[in-house]
């Protein structure tokens, strides 16, 4: 390491600008130099801003122009890498599932560095991480001269770099994922339970397929969950608060966590790479395309390696992605299920994220005295044992605190949790005994949050106070279920 003085310039590795002046006889070479600083300095702009999801590229199961290969559907949208470049995509596509992938070649365009892994190819059982990176093209030409060639063009060259994007479909190898945790133990029994029945379901077609689909259903839903959880990095994280100074004292101190930093470890996910979905593939075709698995907001780098949970803007961004990814996947079982007030939370899920809102029925709600969408959970039962001792409720102008304090706090792990606390919304249960009919609603928050409920009287033969706020009642609203 060389040693600098005070006040002097340090210009080693900084980024070379072409310098223009009268006289200069400019070469492409001397035009190429100008856009590779720019692209750099853009990079630059791009790390400081963070790596994620700007917006759009929302991937659902399509079916793309030939129906008999699984395509996925993504949508216009822009991110960025960790590198610091734009991914934009212009227009909707389908992106066809294949065993085998291009590697672009090196005299491409701009982006011929991202090329994805070598020796990575798919199989059709296992799990895969969706991704998209940028990528670049040449197209169009432009007559070629030369001071030798008296105006006319001996032959012509490219006429522009169009940059573009190109997706990425990585194994993640669950059968033969260690078992260093016990998520990732837990993830591989349920792996090994699903794998057989999905073998014996790819056989079976009508009522026979039906009903072997709700019968896996609930292991399905438990495993989706875990494999959300183990890109988090839920499991490795439950140790940071026993041994908080284990993170400062590794040299040189990391904050890695999670499959996807495993992934970038072992050096299959590039830092080109965003990913966009993580995807399940069984021997009966697709069974979930989830998000928010994988897929987070812009967030900003580690302020500090040493500190991942008490720090830094990524967990703040992977326990916001937790909550969208229960809702999704809350909403594909509500769809899916013949009886949603069959559906409980210990059969279906592992973790709960911090705080949610579900919906819910009116059954045995006595505080709802008109008549609700009948559709949704059954509350006490999807919550079983975990239900708090009151279900209080709460004004809609509290909803943003309770989640901004709801999404600092970890994951909800129903193997430990006792009671999860549970909310109505004021406004929802009065524009439902108003005649109205819309859903009713149920917030939960984890038991580490400070209480968040409003004590209202409610009285049993008078209505006339209904609402009404007492001074001296309890801590706990007056309604029982």
């Amino acid at each position: 390491m060389a040693n600098v003085q005070l006040n002097a310039p340090v210009l080693t590795g900084g980024i070379l600008n072409t310098n223009f002046f009268n006289g200069r006889v400019l070469a492409a070479e001397d035009l190429t130099a100008l856009q590779t600083a720019n692209a750099q300095q853009r990079r630059q702009l791009g790390r400081a801003i963070g790596a994620g999801v700007v917006c759009g590229l929302e991937v659902t199961l399509g079916t793309g122009s030939d129906p008999t290969v699984t395509a996925l559907h993504v949508t216009p949208g822009l991110a960025l890498d960790r590198k610091g470049d734009a991914v934009a995509l212009s227009a909707a596509v389908d992106v066809a599932i294949t065993p085998s992938a291009q590697v672009q070649s090196a005299t491409n365009g701009l982006f011929a560095a991202c090329t994805p892994p070598q020796g990575v190819i798919s199989t059709n059982l296992d799990c895969y991480i969706l991704t998209v990176s940028p990528a670049s093209g040449l197209q169009g030409s432009a007559p070629m001269t030369s001071a030798l060639s008296c105006g006319f063009a001996p032959g012509c060259a490219s006429a522009n770099v169009v940059e573009g994007v190109q997706f990425g479909l990585l194994p993640l190898g669950v059968s033969t994922t260690s078992n260093s945790t016990p998520l990732r133990a837990q993830a591989l029994q349920l792996y090994a339970t699903l794998a057989p029945q999905f073998v014996t379901l790819a056989g079976l077609s009508g009522a026979a397929a039906s009903n072997l689909q709700a019968q896996i259903a609930p292991t399905l839903s438990q495993f989706q969950n875990v494999m959300a959880h183990l890109c988090f990095g839920t499991d490795v994280l439950q140790s940071f608060t026993a041994n908080p100074f284990a993170a400062a004292e590794e040299d040189p101190p990391s904050a890695g966590y999670g499959l996807l930093d495993d992934l970038r470890a072992q050096g299959y996910l590039t830092d080109c790479a965003v990913p966009l979905a993580l995807i399940y593939w069984s021997a009966a075709g697709v069974q979930f395309v989830d998000m928010w698995s994988v897929r987070r907001q812009i967030t900003q780098r580690e302020a500090s390696f040493s500190w991942p949970l008490l720090l830094n803007e990524r967990r703040r961004s992977e326990i916001t992605a937790a909550f969208l990814q229960f809702q999704g996947q809350m909403q594909s079982i509500l769809e899916n299920a013949s009886d949603p007030s069959s559906v409980t939370a210990d059969a279906y899920f592992v973790y709960l994220p911090p705080c949610g809102v579900l919906p819910i029925t009116g059954q045995g709600v006595t505080i709802v005295t008109g008549t609700p969408a009948a559709s949704g959970l059954d509350l006490t039962g999807f919550f079983g044992a975990h239900t708090s001792k009151d279900v209080a409720t709460t004004n809609g102008d509290m909803l943003r605190h309770l989640f901004a304090a709801a999404l600092e706090y970890e994951p909800v792990s129903l193997a430990v949790t006792g009671k999860i606390q549970l909310y109505l919304v004021w406004e929802n249960v009065q524009a439902i005994n108003a005649g109205g009919s819309p859903q009713l609603v149920s917030v939960f928050a984890t038991p580490e949050l400070a209480y968040q409920g409003v004590a209202r009287f409610v009285p049993s033969t008078d209505t006339a106070g209904e609402g009404t706020a007492m001074w001296d009642l309890s801590r706990f609203a007056r309604h029982v279920i």
